[in-house]
């Protein structure tokens, strides 16, 4: 057991603070974890993988092709132009904009993929205007989390809670979309307080952007068409994928796969586009949380979880399982501060499952328990406290800094913690108020 701990640790350290690529650690300690574990107990490779969700890795994949395609058509770069001349240009109006666009984005993708996009076209439009990048950048990074939160696909912790959850896409947008819109709301008044003045744009560049001709924006218009129809079948296939009994990752990569066959691309230079360095940091982290389950630790953290809010002779009541998910939202959006809401989510799901298969008191069923909404919600909104939270943030600090635009540590935690805070304190209030 302490093997196990020693590695997970190191490797979650690493994670956080190194600059070797994660994908490249989470493999080393995953490869760690099994050898030491073959070596001293009966975990072998073979059970390793088998703690692989592939649930995950090709709804992710899926969405990642379906997301490259739409993108060389260039209607993203469009729809950018043609918002910042719906709001003539206004500073302010434009970076609500591109906020609101990168939370629906961040829904209907995900919010890696979303800002992968958003950030090239943020900064070529701030460039245009003449306008420093930053506020835009951290505004969009901000609402990608917020905006993620609303559906499965939309976060990575949404993929892993719902997955192991069995929760449906349709159930999970009906209790996650309410919380992502008032926080979302939130953060537009936040934006309004602190970057009101400092986006106002030089009237010369405005006029040069309303009389600027939108021509050949869009690259390929039939590849757009038929990108889209297969996007929309993709959507509502979520929708309905649990009443007709397939999986959503069954229908994302039936849609990578029809998008695929009609565009008439090369699949192989397609497949290139594909964040496999994603998908490999997930499998390694999979098969760490794995260890931690084989050898027992999984259960000693459930137990502990459960101590913090159940009566002095064990038993939990209506009250202190009430006072068991406000803990939830906060130890969870407290801990993906400093550590990425990937692995964080990966090691608290099989926690969250155990505690609600193991307590008879929590009869609310495990898909539907709050517990399972405050675990989603603290790592997904969480996220926003630091630029190590979630993966788009390392992006967006990555794709800043090579632009000439870094984002220090301490600049995106004086904006992320106020959001941060404000957004779990509203999430708190709603699981109070629904399901209490």
């Amino acid at each position: 057991m302490i093997i196990a701990a020693v590695i997970f640790g190191i490797t979650y350290l690493a994670i956080a603070m190194s600059r070797i690529p994660s994908a490249i650690i989470a493999i080393i300690g995953a490869t760690a974890m099994v050898t030491a574990l073959a070596i001293v107990s009966d975990f072998s490779p073979h059970e390793a993988l088998q703690y692989v969700d592939l649930e995950v890795i090709f709804l992710l994949a899926g969405m990642m092709v379906l997301a490259d395609v739409m993108s060389r058509t260039g209607a993203f770069n469009w729809a950018a132009r043609q918002g910042a001349r719906l709001v003539k240009g206004n500073g302010f109006f434009l970076i609500i904009l591109l906020s609101l666009i990168t939370a629906v984005g961040s829904a209907l993708l995900d919010n890696v993929t979303t800002v992968v996009i958003m950030v090239p076209i943020t900064l070529s439009l701030c460039k245009s205007l003449d306008l420093n990048p930053i506020p835009f950048l951290l505004a969009e990074v901000y609402a990608s989390n917020i905006g993620g939160t609303a559906t499965i696909v939309g976060d990575p912790p949404n993929i892993i809670v719902a997955s192991q959850a069995n929760i449906s896409f349709s159930e999970f947008f009906i209790n996650m979309a309410p919380v992502s819109a008032l926080s979302l709301c939130a953060l537009f008044i936040l934006l309004y307080l602190w970057f009101k003045d400092s986006v106002k744009v030089n009237p010369i560049k405005r006029e040069e952007l309303l009389s600027e001709r939108q021509t050949n924006l869009i690259k390929h218009p039939n590849l757009l068409k038929k990108s889209l129809f297969v996007f929309s079948l993709t959507i509502v296939g979520f929708f309905f994928a649990d009443q007709i009994g397939i999986s959503p990752a069954f229908v994302a990569m039936g849609g990578a796969a029809l998008v695929l066959l009609v565009s008439g691309l090369n699949p192989g230079e397609v497949l290139k586009e594909v964040e496999w360095t994603t998908l490999c940091f997930f499998a390694g982290l999979f098969m760490l949380v794995g260890g931690l389950e084989h050898v027992g630790i999984i259960d000693r953290i459930s137990e502990w979880i459960i101590s913090l809010s159940s009566n002095a002779d064990g038993t939990i009541t209506h009250e202190s399982e009430r006072n068991l998910s406000i803990i939830m939202v906060w130890l969870s959006g407290g801990l993906s501060a400093f550590i990425d809401n990937i692995p964080f989510a990966t090691t608290m799901a099989p926690v969250v499952s155990d505690l609600l298969s193991t307590n008879e008191a929590m009869s609310s069923g495990n898909s539907t328990h709050p517990l399972w909404w405050a675990l989603t919600l603290g790592a997904d909104l969480g996220g926003n406290f630091t630029i190590v939270g979630a993966s788009a943030n390392v992006v967006v600090f990555t794709v800043a800094r090579a632009s000439g635009y870094p984002i220090s540590f301490f600049q995106f935690f004086k904006y992320g913690f106020l959001i941060s805070v404000v957004s779990l304190a509203i999430s708190c209030g709603y699981i109070l108020l629904r399901y209490y």
